[in-house]
């Protein structure tokens, strides 16, 4: 399968999950998980929200590097599929160019997020995109192996 098969297969799986784990690290080095469930692909990237004043906020700001985890749920094991996301979480402003781009792409996505901006209640979200520098995708379906790792080249 090329890069390009696998890139669309990736887009998918994204798109058919209901949430992901955004995982990042603590200013004290302790490693946290946590459930997010207002995402959208963006391309090869990931937007994704959270609030303002959320403790994800302040670890992000320190350090950018995370990963964004993909798992559906009742998955039998001879078709076992998950999706790790590696790349570094940049704000998306207000005003910025990409700014409308996001929200429509996590309105389209997340019903959650669609009833925030149908409320006007977007004030306290932070918006991120995840600058992907790599993929490690699973598909148990395609037989017992390694995992494939795309290396993404950003422009």
């Amino acid at each position: 399968m090329s890069h390009s098969e696998i890139k669309t297969e990736i887009l998918k799986y994204i798109l058919d999950a209901k949430y992901g784990l955004l995982n990042y690290v603590r200013s004290d080095q302790s490693p946290i998980s946590r459930t997010i469930g207002s995402f959208a692909p963006d391309g090869e990237n990931l937007f994704f929200s959270t609030g303002k004043e959320s403790s994800k906020v302040r670890e992000i700001e320190k350090n950018n590097r995370v990963s964004f985890f993909f798992e559906h749920d009742n998955q039998a094991p001879e078709s076992w599929k998950s999706l790790l996301l590696i790349g570094n979480a940049e704000l998306v402003t207000l005003g910025s160019t990409d700014y409308d781009q996001a929200v429509e792409r996590l309105g389209t996505k997340s019903p959650r997020f669609r009833e925030r901006i149908a409320k006007g209640d977007l004030g306290s979200a932070a918006i991120y995109r995840i600058k992907t520098s790599e993929f490690e995708y699973l598909d148990r379906s395609k037989g017992i192996g390694p995992l494939q790792k795309i290396v993404v080249s950003q422009l």
